[in-house]
Parts: structure tokens; C-alpha cells; sequence
């Protein structure tokens, strides 16, 4: 891992995407579940949270809409590679090694939120480690080979859960008692009290997948109204067909169903369509800039938000809790966006200086 200056020319598109969803994913819910309790304003507060199992909520969609843009990324990146003279064999060195980073820092970041050593892989930079690495090896390859696989994976996911001998009365998807969390239980000893498990990864792949054949839409020499059409039908098609499954396959995002790797994957094209036509086709970038800034520090705000957020909260709190607290609700969303700013600058601090944290 090195910090280094960005030296190739960038989809701008994709860096504001990956900057709105890592916004979201550090905002901690921009402090609206202080609005559960508001008549008026629960359904926001809704969506700050995941769904309890099956459904779907906008938080639901960070994790997969950032997985889904590690592939988008893909093409573009082992392009560059192949452009400076990587072979093959020098580029997959590079995958592994930063498929190890990534895993690393995410165990590492559980070990620091929980305080006490445990290793676990349900977490999104775990995730993301497995599925890039395998995903890999369907990099370059025909639009046939990409869907087959990916559906393959799916398939045989489906397959998993439905024929797995333990599948009892609650059914294949029940929490806590489906496939993948067996394996949590064999190789951990344990399962997580959300249902979370690392098998979530096998799903993760056809994830990835989705987002490296949508990266090669994006390089082709389409127009970019075309580019923008094919994205917006694939990702309605996606959300449809999730939601078709849903009544035998549920959307379950804790254990990565079938089902919601389409139907989220669905949505992840469908908003990458819009920012592409918004940014790439109609020219609108002035009002990306705080995104885009994210955006090409993900990574930096991610293990900075894990690190210190305790801190800046409570360094904020010093200055501004005896008047935040005497304004109720508000308050707590003026705080929780305030937190949000100081994490916003010190990323604006590092873009400044061309600081931009790169993994592997």
C-alpha cells in the first residue's frame, strides 16, 4: 500500500458513483434514525437501516453498489496495466497481493471496531479481497463467458442453499440456518447474531462480474447515449428479474441470495447509468465535485471513518453539544453531518495535495 499522485486520466462518472456510495456508507445513516420514533418521518429513518432479513432498504444497496464498482473499475485499471507492457502473469502477482491487502486491513478494522482479536470475513473490504481475486480470471474474456459464469455461480449458489441436507421447516433461507451460515459454523465455530457470513463472498464473485462487464460497456466505442440505454435496460432488467425470484429465492442481503445478486447488481447499473449520462453525456460536473472528492479516496475515508470516528465525535460534542442537544432531532442529524464534514475536508486535504491511497 503507497500513497501516491494519480497519473492516468479517469471515468470521472464512476469516481462520483463510488464517492455517493461511500458517502452513504460512512455517514452512519447521517444520524435520521434519531427520526424512528417521528410519524412523519419514519419512513426515512427506514432507510437508514438494514432490513431486518428479506426486503430492501437504501442501506441494503451500499455494500453491493461498492462491490459492483470494484468490477466497473476493473477494465479500466488492467487496461492502463496492459498499456505500461504487464503480462498476464505480472497483473494476477498484482491481483493477489491486493486481494491480501484488502483482506488484512478488513480484518484489522474488525479487530479495532470490536476491540478484542477475532478474525471474520463477513465484512465488505473481506468481501470485496475473495470476490476480486477470483472475478479476475473473467477479466478480458467474451460478454458469453462473463454471463455464463456469473450465472453459473448463482446457480450453484441456488443449488446450495435449496438441496443442503440441514434445510428445515423455516426453509432454505431461514437466518441462522440456511448453507452458508453452516459454513460460518464449521470453519468459525459460530455464526453472527445479524446473520451475516463470509460465504456471502461466493455470491460476491457474479457481483463483480456484473461490474466488469458493465466496465467493458463503458470502454467500448459506443456512443455514449447507447452507453447510458444498455446500463439503464440491464439495470431495470436486474432489478425486475430480483424481484420475479423473490417470491421462491428471497432478497436477502445478510446471506447474499441469489435473488438480491441480481436485483441489487440491477440497481448498482441502473445508478452508475444515471451518473454516466448525468457527468460523461450531458456535461453537469460542477455539483459532483464533494463525491468525486471521495470518490478517489475511498479507501482513505474508509479506514480513517473506522479509526476516528470516536474521536471526532466527541471532539464535535465539545464544541457544539451544549447547542446541538437543546435542538432534539435536529440536533443529532446537525451532528452526525457535521462528523461527516470533518472526514469530508481531511479527504479534500489529502485531493489538495494529489495524497490519494492506493491498495496493492
Amino acid at each position: 500500500m503507497g500513497t501516491e499522485a494519480a497519473k492516468s486520466k479517469r471515468l470521472l462518472s464512476l469516481d462520483v458513483y463510488r464517492g455517493f456510495t461511500m458517502f452513504l456508507m460512512v455517514s452512519a445513516g447521517f444520524g435520521l434514525s434519531a427520526l424512528a420514533d417521528n410519524p412523519g418521518w419514519e419512513w426515512l429513518a427506514r432507510q437508514v437501516y438494514h432490513a431486518q432479513w428479506a426486503g430492501c432498504t437504501l442501506w441494503d444497496l451500499i455494500q453491493p453498489s461498492f462491490i459492483f464498482i470494484v468490477g466497473v473499475a476493473m477494465p479500466f485499471a488492467f487496461a492502463t496495466r496492459y498499456a505500461r507492457g504487464e503480462s498476464r502473469s505480472d497483473q494476477f502477482k498484482h491481483v493477489w497481493k491486493r486481494s491480501l491487502i484488502l483482506l488484512l486491513l478488513g480484518v484489522g478494522r474488525y479487530i479495532l471496531d470490536r476491540d478484542m482479536f477475532i478474525f471474520d470475513m463477513t465484512t465488505v473490504l473481506q468481501q470485496i479481497a475473495v470476490a476480486y481475486f477470483f472475478a479476475f480470471f473473467l477479466l478480458g474474456r467474451r460478454f458469453r463467458t462473463q454471463i455464463a459464469a456469473a450465472l453459473l455461480i448463482l446457480l450453484v449458489d441456488w443449488a446450495l442453499f435449496q438441496f443442503w441436507p440441514g434445510v428445515g421447516a423455516a426453509g432454505a433461507y431461514a437466518k441462522n440456518a440456511n448453507f452458508h451460515s453452516a459454513v460460518e459454523l464449521w470453519v468459525w465455530g459460530r455464526v453472527t447474531p445479524g446473520g451475516y457470513t463470509g460465504f456471502n463472498a461466493f455470491g460476491s464473485i457474479a457481483t463483480v462480474i456484473f461490474g466488469i462487464m458493465a466496465g467493458d460497456l463503458l470502454r467500448s466505442g459506443l456512443s455514449g447515449g447507447r452507453k447510458t440505454r444498455y446500463l439503464l435496460l440491464a439495470g431495470l432488467a436486474g432489478i425486475a428479474a430480483g424481484w420475479l425470484l423473490s417470491p421462491v429465492i428471497p432478497l436477502v442481503k445478510r446471506i447474499w441470495t441469489p435473488s438480491w445478486t441480481i436485483y441489487s447488481a440491477g440497481w448498482a447499473a441502473l445508478l452508475l447509468g444515471v451518473f454516466y449520462w448525468l457527468i460523461e453525456v450531458k456535461g453537469w460536473r460542477t455539483w459532483s465535485f464533494a463525491f468525486m472528492v471521495v470518490g478517489m479516496n475511498s479507501i482513505a475515508i474508509y479506514m480513517l471513518v473506522s479509526l476516528l470516528r470516536g474521536s471526532v465525535r466527541e471532539w464535535t460534542w465539545t464544541f457544539f453539544g451544549p447547542l446541538l442537544e437543546r435542538m432534539g432531532d435536529a440536533g443529532t442529524i446537525i451532528h452526525y453531518n457535521l462528523i461527516l464534514l470533518v472526514f469530508w475536508y481531511m479527504v479534500y486535504w489529502m485531493y489538495q495535495r494529489r495524497i490519494f491511497l492506493k491498495v496493492g
